[in-house]
């Protein structure tokens, strides 16, 4: 064979353990450059991680595959009057950790006292087999809804927190019966988040009626803000906030 036709020889693309070959057969020679081998070891991490990325993006498709429609199991009431039905954790759990286990995932939560210290920031991390995971985390002010002592409160948030975002991390639909309001997706704010939103549109001096014009669609106050709306703008006046004192302290 000449050596224009070895030169058109098909080449394989580097794999992580070929290249580990090629990084073993360099650290062995020690006339290696130290800043050549650093430059082999950062491509070979961003080569793992990437194939790690891959094989999590191949796991999750055939576990999105396999996950089920999830029923609602418990109701939320108020004055007799049905508000929403929804999937309890429990529920949620049973349905989704053997299919986790079984594509290669984990799923785990923590939280933290929310800085402004009127509420928490809920995280969770799904994780895969390869190393490959993603993060996703809400901010939530404390239920006080009912009779809840703080205890009651703080547990109620967590159970929020954690069926709110598994349902964004594995994009589960839930099915179920809803009254109207339900059907809508409304479902009204807590005393406690009512007084958080309250409180940050009177530190930040902002024009509540402009502001939920702007924000909301339909609310007129701040009491008529639906739940599914809170963390927006609870994260829009907490930036118009922070910015402001980042201001303040540049002067």
């Amino acid at each position: 064979m000449s050596d224009s036709e070895t030169e058109n020889l098909p080449v394989a693309a580097p794999t992580t353990a070929n290249f580990l070959a090629v990084i073993s057969k360099a650290a062995s020679d020690p006339n290696t450059d130290v800043a050549k081998m650093h430059g082999l070891l950062d491509v070979q991490e961003r080569m793992m991680n990437k194939q790690a990325e891959i094989d999590f993006n191949a796991d999750f498709s055939r576990l999105q595959s396999d996950l089920p429609r999830i029923t609602k199991d418990s109701k939320i009431t108020h004055s007799g009057k049905l508000i929403s039905t929804y999937a309890t954790y429990d529920k949620i759990d049973t349905v989704i950790r053997p299919l986790l286990i079984k594509h290669g995932f984990g799923l785990r939560f923590n939280s933290e006292p929310e800085p402004s210290g009127k509420g928490v920031l809920i995280t969770a991390t799904l994780s895969h087999r390869s190393g490959h995971s993603i993060v996703d985390r809400i901010p939530l002010g404390y239920d006080t809804s009912g009779a809840k002592n703080n205890v009651q409160g703080v547990g109620s948030t967590i159970a929020y927190g954690k069926r709110y975002l598994v349902g964004m991390l594995l994009n589960l639909v839930f099915e179920g019966e809803d009254d109207d309001g339900a059907k809508s997706g409304y479902q009204p704010l807590t005393d406690q988040q009512s007084t958080i939103i309250k409180d940050l549109i009177r530190e930040t001096g902002t024009d509540t009626q402009r502001f939920l014009a702007t924000m909301v669609s339909g609310a007129k106050s701040v009491d008529e803000i639906g739940m599914i709306d809170f963390n927006r703008i609870y994260n829009a006046l907490l930036s118009k906030r922070n910015k402001a004192k980042s201001e303040e302290s540049n002067v």
